[in-house]
């Protein structure tokens, strides 16, 4: 079986009054599937926005996606792209995230991520190039 690489980005329709718990449990929620099925990756998360690369074996991933696509919390979600890759990106991270915060801002910020151009507006080489910026960092 091959590798397939899919990236997607999404407005979220979390509310700010349980965003942060709603992001734990689902976190909890993807580490756990996404560890039992040998998928890796990294969420970016804004208030208003998400992107995630997603990794593994093509049936798993376009699972993970279908789910994705269906899940409440996501509005327009946009494919990316779903390519076949040679080896993993993130092959630590049974589901890493960054959120934009005063910490992470910045970095956000010098790849073009503002709340007037956020996650779900960015190209494809972008939002790859902050999840592995970030993902370097220590979790």
């Amino acid at each position: 079986m091959s590798l397939i690489r899919l990236v997607y980005a999404s407005e979220s329709r979390l509310v700010d009054a349980n965003r942060r718990a709603e992001l734990d449990r689902t976190l909890a929620s993807a580490r756990r599937f996404n560890g039992q099925n040998g998928i890796t990756g990294f969420l970016l998360a804004t208030d208003r926005a998400f992107a995630q690369v997603l990794e593994g074996q093509q049936d798993n991933v376009t699972e993970t996606y279908g789910r994705i696509v269906m899940d409440p919390r996501h509005a327009a979600v946009r494919l990316l792209i779903e390519e076949p890759i040679a080896a993993r990106s993130f092959p630590g991270w049974a589901m890493g995230i960054a959120e934009r915060d005063e910490t992470t801002g910045f970095i956000f910020g010098l790849y073009g991520v503002t709340p007037e151009n956020d996650l779900h507006a960015q190209p494809l080489e972008t939002l790859v190039d902050l999840a592995g910026e970030l993902a370097g960092r220590p979790a």
